[in-house]
C-alpha cells in the first residue's frame, strides 16, 4: 500500500473539506479506480486552515495507471479546485513498513 501525502493552506476551510475530504469531490473521482483504498483528511489543531490529505492506493502502479487513464479529467480537476487553497505541498509517496 502507498500513501500520497499533501499539505494545504486552505482559503475557506469548510469548502476545502467538502472538496478534499474522504467523501469529497476528489475521493468520488478516485473511488471507481482499481486499487484506490481511500482518502484521509486531517485538520491541524494548532494552525487554522492547514490540512494534510492522504490518498491511499494499493500500489504506485495502480495509482499511476488511474492517473494515466484519466489524465485530462485529472488535470481539469486540478485547475478547477486550485482556488480552494493558497499553498499546496506534496510531501511525497510513502509505503508501509512492517512485517506481513
Amino acid at each position: 500500500m502507498i500513501a500520497l501525502v499533501f499539505s494545504y493552506e486552505a482559503r475557506v476551510p469548510e469548502e476545502f473539506e467538502r472538496v478534499y475530504g474522504p467523501n469529497g469531490e476528489w475521493a468520488e473521482f478516485f473511488r471507481p479506480g482499481k486499487g484506490y483504498i481511500g482518502t484521509e483528511l486531517l485538520r491541524d489543531v494548532e494552525v487554522p486552515g492547514r490540512y494534510l490529505v492522504i490518498d491511499r492506493w494499493e500500489s504506485a502502479e495502480t495509482y499511476n495507471t488511474f492517473v494515466a487513464e484519466h489524465r485530462d479529467e485529472y488535470m481539469r480537476r486540478v485547475d478547477d479546485t486550485a482556488h480552494n487553497y493558497e499553498q499546496e505541498l506534496r510531501f511525497g509517496t510513502f509505503e508501509n513498513v512492517w512485517d506481513e
